[in-house]
């Protein structure tokens, strides 16, 4: 034995083998096989209720949706202080200082107002007459030779007391005139129910479902009050070199483009459309020009558009 020692190591591994087999013989026999054992199955319970630490292949941490970008308006439109509500619309063509819902006195069931109006170039719910130019006064006659007072006579040559004004008239020192005086504004909240910018009621065919004063959807921004304060000194100098200078206007439009930086200065003027020829034009772009510089934007409208200037275009028309 001691000669073969391979003989002696499958001698071994047979006995091992036969041993292991009767065992399993003996033990399917006597029913062993047909019990679990306890710890054996409450140990394979926690493995399988327990999360496993990592996942194989390793998935990629869930984004989350990017947010969606909310379309601001870029028309300004100037809103019905009896209009004005504290809810936006969810789409709004136009954005203002105010918010203003679709509604017409007579509603029905299209997407936008019924207006008429007598113009078809710029959207307005609002009659405002252009401003007047003041007029000028003649300078006062001088008086005669022979009428100049007297040294020592005073009295006796001084104005008579002018007669008191009747209702409605406006009285200069002389007398009565036929002239009558326009209502001014004296409060702050009389100011607001006007319209404050020029213009006449835009016609449009339509009819909005909410019933009310004639509104658009129009959604009030950070800058709104900035930017109807813009076009109110825009406009109110425009009128003024127009009815200034010895120009005949003609029908047409003028389309200026140009930057608004924060700090209220105009850059990067651009004359894109010019239909009435140069001297309109310029007075189109002087308008713009000579207010310089506007106010600084607000600290809202800062946290809102940032730093950079924006791009503006303005649209000038001569009917």
């Amino acid at each position: 034995m001691e000669k073969n020692p391979l003989a002696v190591a499958l001698l071994l591994s047979l006995v091992i083998h036969l041993a292991l087999l009767g065992g399993w013989r003996v033990a399917q026999k006597m029913g062993w096989w047909n019990h679990h054992a306890s710890w054996l199955v409450k140990l394979t319970q926690k493995l399988a209720a327990a999360k496993p630490r990592f996942q194989f292949p390793l998935q990629p941490k869930p984004q989350p949706p990017p947010p969606q970008n909310q379309e601001i308006p870029t028309t300004f439109l100037e809103v019905d202080p009896a209009t004005a509500v504290d809810q936006a619309p969810e789409k709004a063509k136009f954005y203002s200082d105010k918010n203003a819902l679709a509604s017409n006195p007579e509603p029905e069931t299209k997407p936008t107002p019924k207006i008429d109006g007598q113009q078809d170039q710029v959207v307005r719910v609002m009659e405002q007459e252009k401003p007047l130019p003041f007029p000028l006064q003649p300078a006062p006659p001088k008086p005669k030779v022979d009428d100049a007072p007297k040294p020592g006579d005073l009295a006796l040559n001084r104005r008579p007391d002018p007669k008191p004004p009747s209702p409605g008239l406006v009285d200069k020192g002389d007398g009565q005139t036929v002239t009558t005086p326009t209502e001014r504004v004296r409060t702050l909240v009389q100011a607001r129910q006007k319209a404050m910018l020029s213009g006449r009621l835009v016609k449009q065919e339509g009819g909005a479902e909410r019933r009310g004063r004639v509104a658009f959807d129009t959604k009030a921004t950070e800058f709104g009050e900035y930017d109807r304060e813009f076009i109110e000194a825009v406009q109110s100098r425009w009128y003024y070199l127009i009815e200034n200078n010895m120009v005949t206007p003609r029908a047409g439009k003028v389309i200026l483009e140009f930057k608004l930086t924060h700090d209220g200065r105009i850059t990067d003027m651009k004359i894109q459309d010019n239909e009435v020829g140069d001297i309109l034009g310029l007075f189109c772009r002087n308008a713009v020009e000579d207010n310089q510089r506007y106010k600084e934007w607000p600290d809202e409208m800062r946290r809102k558009i940032g730093l950079n200037p924006r791009d503006i275009r303005f649209t000038f028309y001569y009917n």
